[in-house]
């Protein structure tokens, strides 16, 4: 993909806040149309969260999957409880933004922060058996 000189402006300055909020976790792959974080929950589980970055970025709202878990993820989709969709390259994808709240101003800092915050839903879900939705609930996570 051929990225305009916007584009790649953009792009730079993604990397660097991304490089200040999660060194030495940040993996930028073919071409830079692709970014995984390592991230570490509070319960010290280790996942790896991928971002797709769309043709139009900053445009768009890019999709965002759990590449990796500790253990494999269920088998959800589209479910607005779960706040998933369907599965891109048979990862589980995740909400964190609707496309119409979606502006070009926000960061790919803030998409793996509301990935975070699923995480933590998420693990929480695990430990108590109650909805993933009940943890997220009016947290936005959409928005």
């Amino acid at each position: 993909m051929a990225w305009s000189p916007a584009q790649r402006q953009r792009i730079l300055v993604e990397r660097d806040i991304l490089s200040v909020y999660f060194p030495d976790r940040v993996t930028w792959l073919h071409g830079q149309t692709k970014v995984e974080i390592r991230m570490t929950t509070n319960n010290d589980n280790e996942y790896c969260l991928r971002v797709y970055l769309p043709e139009d970025f900053p445009n768009s709202v890019p999709d965002m999957v759990v590449k990796q878990s500790p253990q494999p993820m269920p088998n959800w989709e589209n479910n607005g409880q779960t706040h998933t969709l369907t599965r891109r390259d048979g990862f589980l994808r995740i909400c964190h933004y609707r496309a119409s709240r979606w502006s070009s101003d926000n960061t790919l800092y803030q998409v793996f922060m509301k990935g975070r915050l699923w995480l933590e839903a998420y693990e929480a879900h695990l430990r108590t058996s109650q909805p993933l939705d009940d943890f997220l609930g009016d947290m936005q996570i959409n928005q």
